[in-house]
């Protein structure tokens, strides 16, 4: 499996985990739901770069 593909995934399953942990704690201000939307943030950032860089060549 591509890398990729596997940060895709990774980023679908951080995604549910935020939005269910916001269900559960009808926040979006609780600190696991900020830590899951940092992770997902740092995972988006890193397949735009990749994006970007295969733009480029």
């Amino acid at each position: 499996m591509t890398e990729n593909v596997q940060l895709h995934q990774q980023i679908e399953r951080l995604r549910g985990q935020m939005v269910e942990t916001a269900a559960i704690q009808n926040t979006l201000l609780h600190g696991e739901v900020l830590q899951l939307s940092q992770s997902l943030d740092l995972l988006i950032v890193r397949v735009q770069e990749e994006r970007l860089t295969r733009q480029r060549k």
